[in-house]
């Protein structure tokens, strides 16, 4: 008996599919290979420019950190002499090897003028001169080293912002 018509085409519908499903396959299989090994690739890439921007990151921070040190030691040597000075001129104050005096405004000994009256009259303003006692003096002398101080220290500060911002290009506006 001879196999009906019908048999013969759902055989060779079969095998067709079975074939074309498994050629299907080994394409996707192939293409999935391509798209594994091409991410791969990519992820290699990413991560070797990773770690040499890693690199040049940590190279900026080691040398804007030295640099910021290299400032730190500068101030601390700045405030050093300063103080130095300060001392200095604070015990020549105190020996009275150095006179510290103010300017007292409008009066002129023995002339009895009254401030007012001498700058109308457009008399010669010669001022006498008033000495600080030493406490006065060294009041004054913390007042301004206290102020000198604040200003090295800020800009040192000023120094060390601009450093970071040139080290690492950042964008001030």
């Amino acid at each position: 008996m001879a196999a009906p018509p019908w048999r013969a085409l759902a055989v060779g519908l079969l095998a067709g599919a079975v074939l074309g499903w498994t050629t299907q396959g080994w394409r996707n299989d192939a293409v999935l290979a391509d798209v594994r090994r091409t991410a791969a690739t990519a992820e290699a890439t990413a991560a070797a420019a990773l770690v040499q921007a890693t690199g040049r990151v940590l190279l900026l921070e080691r040398a804007a950190g030295g640099q910021l040190a290299t400032r730190t030691d500068q101030l601390t040597e700045d405030n050093h002499h300063a103080q130095t000075d300060r001392d200095r001129f604070m015990a020549d104050v105190r020996s009275g090897a150095i006179r510290l005096s103010i300017p007292v405004a409008g009066y002129r000994p023995g002339t009895g003028a009254d401030p007012a009256d001498s700058a109308a009259a457009g008399v010669d303003r010669q001022q006498a001169r008033a000495e600080l006692d030493g406490a006065a003096a060294a009041a004054l002398d913390a007042i301004a080293g206290d102020g000198d101080a604040a200003t090295r220290q800020l800009n040192a500060c000023i120094d060390a912002y601009n450093l970071v911002r040139d080290t690492y290009h950042v964008q001030t506006e």
